[in-house]
């Protein structure tokens, strides 16, 4: 009997239908091993050693103290016993630094010492997996040296800092290398967009009225621009320099006026052709982004219900860097094109796509289907699966067909001594688009007639709008996804447990599929930036993935590494942090946020009450300000989710994140928990 040892039930029951008889399957359920998680974890013999309850000796090459997790023992018995009557052992966790610790647990645990043998695979099919069996390697140790840095750093800094925000802040505060990074940028644009001050300015448009009409905006008055959003700063002030039109009220309705007795000349015509190419096939990250965007789906619950398809051998491996395609995944993408479009649907060769991080650790192929690429109606799916599904299957395919052609037409226009313009866009040829179209729709796009210069026309239902500037958009999800992969923080694979981890914290809530900071998240990033900058710096953090990525080339060891981040920089840091409780000022209002054993305090006005419940800075008004001191305010205005919305958000969080495999990373595949906090997905059944 041989022995083949996979992460999750799912996995094994899936693949052992695929190999058959004379094969036993087994999961070890994630990480059998790590760093201590309490005191009472620490074996005896440690006990008492000033390290231990830390788990790593940095005085003796930050030597990693590993005990058996919770929880596990029974599963490695099992397994030793399997281990026992089997003649060989195959190691095959899933195929990134994390996996490949897991296969050198297992080793250690079992005894196979230079027996051990390990696989990896890419789709969960029978190609695959036989193909996996007879080509072993053994376990290469340069990436279970950057797992185990990564995994010490994520200790070191955590149980470095975390007491700070114990002594200075009050409550069960947390930090680390990763979700520190993330709350400050989100402060960062938290703080920005209070301290924006809005300008107002006027946009006046004008029917132009040809075959078919075409609406114009207003551009310049006796050759000076109108004021646009763009004009101002953020202390709503125009920009140095420029030299703009500001119209009041009255100004404006004396421009309408003058135009619907005017007629527009048509002064320049100018059409280029634009060609859209199709997008790259998924990534763990644009996977996150795409459905967040289309489907609502937070990127926790995408990465679950990645992994489910995945385990059940409708996806590839999920964690992945590059979207590039294997040579017989183009032709069956290929050939689906050419059944569903024909094969004028295809351009001559197929379409490779360049990883843009040969060294990253998850740099396989692309998400895309798994075996024969199966159309969505055939799988037998449903729910969000399907839509998953369905998402995955329709970029892949479309990343391999034509280009959307179309063509850009843009006009000036002059009514007297008003000038207007008018732009729009037609599409010619839907290429791609035809099955996948990720184009953010633009409500004032149109479609411009043929026109010529010279050509003239009346102007009608001329009208003018107040607008005012907005200050810097907030996060949904996926946006947010996309910020943390080009700030190079974390990996792809956590960013939904990272996001979970500030929501269930009470860093961070979620309105209207928006991330806001709350005060008390405010008060964290605040105390961090003051106190243990190095922490909550992105090019900091961003730095340690690349050097954990030369780890794992082996051209850089642990040990040097690992000195020069904590020895010389976040250790002096923390040694030197004031254990103060940290006051944060609220920008656009005189008031304060104050930590006070515990508990964050509004301050103003010569007075302090603890904040509400679900109160967000956004929600600060003077008026509300008076109200909190008061003890009356009664919730955010209408139209706002409210403090429970938050912490069913968090809750959900939870249901979705499951257990962690070390650090601040990977969900676990256990099941999601059904309830109204969760969706439900289910297999259609006969």
């Amino acid at each position: 009997m041989k022995l083949l040892i996979v992460e999750s039930p799912a996995k094994a029951k899936k693949i052992q239908g695929y190999l058959g008889a004379g094969w036993k399957v087994l999961a070890c359920l994630g990480h059998v091993r790590d760093l201590p998680a309490s005191k009472e974890d620490v074996p005896d013999k440690h006990k008492g050693l000033p390290w231990a309850r830390l788990g790593i000796n940095v005085e003796e090459g930050y030597a990693p103290l590993y005990v058996t997790r919770k929880g596990k023992s029974k599963t490695i018995q099992e397994l030793k016993a399997a281990a026992k009557r089997a003649e060989q052992v195959f190691l095959a966790a899933d195929p990134d630094r994390e996996g490949e610790s897991i296969a050198w647990h297992l080793s250690v645990l079992l005894g196979l010492g230079k027996n051990a043998q390990r696989i990896t695979y890419q789709e969960i099919t029978q190609a695959a997996l036989r193909k996996a069996v007879e080509q072993p390697r053994p376990i290469d140790f340069r990436l279970v040296a950057a797992q185990e840095t990564r995994r010490a750093l994520d200790r070191l800094a955590g149980y470095g800092v975390s007491p700070l925000l114990w002594a200075s802040v009050g409550g069960a505060q947390s930090a680390g290398r990763v979700q520190s990074a993330a709350l400050m940028l989100l402060a960062q644009r938290e703080q920005a967009r209070l301290a924006f001050v809005p300008a107002g300015y006027w946009r006046v448009t004008a029917r132009v009225g040809s075959q078919p009409p075409f609406q114009a905006v207003v551009v310049a008055v006796r050759d000076t621009p109108l004021a646009t959003a763009a004009s101002f700063d953020a202390q709503g002030q125009v920009k140095a320099g420029l030299n703009v039109m500001q119209l009041d009220a009255v100004k404006a309705e004396q421009l309408v006026t003058y135009l619907n007795r005017q007629q527009a000349s048509v002064q320049q015509v100018e059409v280029t052709p634009v060609t859209r190419k199709p997008p790259a096939p998924f990534t763990t990250s644009t996977l996150q982004q795409a459905a967040n965007a289309r489907l609502k789906l937070g990127a926790a619950e995408v990465t679950k219900l990645a992994q489910s398809l995945y385990e059940g051998g409708f996806l590839t491996y999920i964690r992945t860097d590059s979207p590039a395609l294997s040579d017989e995944a183009l032709q069956l993408a290929r050939e689906a094109v050419a059944t569903r479009f024909g094969r004028d649907a295809l351009p001559p060769s197929p379409r490779q796509y360049a990883t843009r991080n040969a060294n990253a650790q998850e740099a396989h192929e692309a998400i895309r289907p798994a075996g024969k690429f199966l159309p969505p109606a055939d799988t037998g799916l449903a729910g969000d699966e399907l839509a998953l599904y369905t998402l995955v299957y329709e970029r892949t395919l479309a990343s391999q067909m034509r280009d959307a052609l179309g063509e850009k037409t843009s006009i000036v226009l002059q009514a007297g001594v008003v000038t207007l313009a008018a732009s729009g866009t037609r599409l010619l040829e839907k290429g791609f688009t035809a099955l996948y179209d990720d184009t953010e729709k633009d409500e004032e796009d149109q479609v411009l007639p043929t026109l010529t210069v010279g050509a003239a026309f009346p102007l009608s239902n001329a009208k003018a709008e107040e607008k005012r500037s907005t200050p810097p958009a907030r996060h949904t999800e996926g946006k947010f996804v996309q910020l943390m992969e080009k700030a190079g923080i974390g990996r792809p694979s956590t960013y939904g447990n990272t996001l979970d981890t500030l929501l269930k914290r009470g860093y961070i809530a979620v309105r209207n599929r928006q991330l806001h900071v709350t005060p008390l998240g405010l008060l964290i990033a605040g105390y961090l930036l003051k106190q243990v900058p190095q922490l909550v710096d992105v090019k900091f953090t961003a730095t340690m993935e690349a050097d954990l990525d030369r780890i794992a080339e082996g051209a850089l060891t642990r040990t040097a590494y690992l000195d020069a981040v904590w020895k010389e920089q976040l250790a002096p840091a923390i040694d030197r942090a004031a254990r103060t409780p940290p006051r944060v000022q609220v920008p656009h209002l005189p008031a304060v946020f104050e930590a006070r054993a515990g508990q964050v305090y509004l301050n103003a006005q010569g007075r302090a009450a603890p904040v509400p419940e679900g109160l967000l800075p956004e929600d600060l008004t003077e008026q509300a300000v008076g109200e909190v001191l008061a003890g009356t305010w009664k919730g955010p205005r209408k139209g706002r989710a409210s403090g429970a919305d938050t912490r069913q958000r968090a809750e959900s969080g939870k249901q979705a994140t499951g257990g962690k495999r070390g650090g601040e990373g990977r969900t676990s595949t256990r099941k999601r928990a059904s309830g109204t906090q969760a969706r439900t997905t289910r297999r259609k059944t006969s």
